[in-house]
């Protein structure tokens, strides 16, 4: 995407952010339409479902009309993902992605270089709301994998300068980099962003003080806000989204709720497969409109929120989602009491080949149990589980693995890929 063409698309989302609910509504029933069209002829998967509901896609007018589809699991997306895929793509012009998401499921996941170039503009129109200037100083604390090349023209005219620093490095390592660096803003997972300020709070009183602070990829409860509050000196601003459908909402200024990134995606909030009334809480579903290599329509991402009848008081148009539900189990604790980000521990283990899902318990300090559903029954990965552990760990951590035949749902239905009972080290868990 060239200069010009890239600055028309920013200008553009920025301007729908203000655009009346019936202009937004034109724009997704329009989008919906060219999406269904589009899958109609070339998603095999999608093909096969026109034909089970009988319909074609000139019998949907509206995106709520997408209900007539069935609602996509993260295992159908895993076990059918060839079938999702658009059957004229090239695959080596293609971006292969490697996720494990939420639930410790690994999904294979396909994009054109410039679907993934659009998710990132959604990202930046979201910064650009808070007030990020192009000659600020970004710094992404996240997957490697994440990290993108930096050869766009306005990285060669000094804009949007990012920088990217591996959750894998000791806290310590990160914070000696940002000292460096010391930017404008700081983008991370809240329990990486915790132990680095917990980092700088033992090193000096001054520390840090970015003029921006988001999260993103893991729940972010009320008290760890607090923290990380007091630890950077600026509340931070949640973003949610997914691998699979891309930046789904994000806070504003006012932090009233989640504002649904409606002209890009469809979101629905459901009990089992009916949906909620206004002020209801219910499981998120998604659909992208801007999809084409491997679209998904009614993806459930897997988490609970509450559906919000009101505007925000900021002035956007997009509609409010409530926080997103869910227990701060951001942390393993090691045998001398070190602390460990959850999450980037358990990534480590969706590299591994053989295991269709995983997660970790831990109820005791220094120990923590694995476990694992095999993909293969012929594959045997518990010495590469193992290994990985003990890389990040420590090999005086207590490690326990357990094959098993299905990870059990909670209550609300999830899969949490961390499970622990142990208090908040930062204080009482809410």
């Amino acid at each position: 995407m060239g200069a010009l063409h890239s600055l028309y698309h920013l200008n553009r989302l920025q301007r729908r952010l203000h655009w009346s609910p019936e202009r937004l509504e034109q724009l997704r029933s329009r989008k919906m339409k060219a999406l269904l069209h589009f899958c109609y002829w070339r998603i095999p998967y999608y093909r096969e479902q026109f034909k089970r509901i009988g319909a074609e896609p000139r019998d949907f007018r509206t995106p709520e009309d997408l209900v007539r589809f069935p609602i996509v699991e993260k295992q159908t997306l895993r076990d059918h993902a060839e079938e999702f895929i658009d059957l004229e793509a090239d695959r080596s012009r293609l971006l292969k992605y490697n996720s494990s998401g939420s639930t410790g499921i690994p999904l294979e996941l396909w994009y054109h270089p410039t679907e993934r170039q659009r998710m990132g503009f959604t990202m930046t129109r979201e910064f650009l709301l808070h007030g990020l200037k192009p000659y600020h100083r970004l710094v992404n604390v996240t997957e490697p994998r994440h990290a993108s090349p930096k050869d766009r023209w306005y990285h060669k005219l000094g804009l949007m300068n990012e920088k990217f620093l591996s959750i894998y490095d000791p806290p310590d390592k990160i914070l000696a980099e940002l000292r460096q660096i010391n930017p404008h803003l700081l983008i991370g997972f809240p329990s990486v962003l915790l132990l680095v300020g917990k980092q700088m709070q033992e090193q000096d009183a001054k520390g840090l003080r970015p003029r921006l602070l988001f999260t993103l990829a893991e729940v972010l409860t009320s008290q760890d806000r607090e923290i990380l509050k007091e630890q950077w000196g600026v509340e931070p601003i949640d973003l949610y989204g997914c691998n699979e459908t891309g930046h789904i909402a994000f806070q504003c200024t006012r932090r009233e709720g989640y504002h649904i990134n409606v002209d890009s995606v469809h979101v629905e909030v459901v009990n089992g497969d009916k949906p909620v009334g206004a002020g209801e809480r219910g499981e998120v579903i998604v659909t992208n409109f801007d999809l084409r290599i491997m679209p998904i329509i009614r993806y459930r991402v897997g988490d609970i929120v509450r559906k919000l009848p009101d505007q925000c008081s900021c002035g956007c148009q997009f509609p409010l989602l409530g926080e997103i539900a869910g227990r701060s189990d951001g942390f393993l604790i090691g045998v001398d009491g070190r602390l460990f980000s959850a999450l980037e521990v358990s990534l480590l283990l969706h590299r591994l080949p053989g295991i269709s899902q995983y997660r970790l318990l831990q109820h005791d300090p220094g120990a923590v149990t694995v476990e694992w559903v095999p993909k293969d029954p012929n594959f045997d990965p518990e010495s590469e589980i193992r290994r990985a552990l003990e890389q990040s760990l420590g090999d005086k951590m207590k490690i326990e693995i357990r094959r098993i035949a299905e990870i059990p749902r909670e209550k609300s239905g999830k899969i949490r890929t961390v499970v622990s009972s142990l208090p908040h080290p930062f204080g009482t868990k809410n």
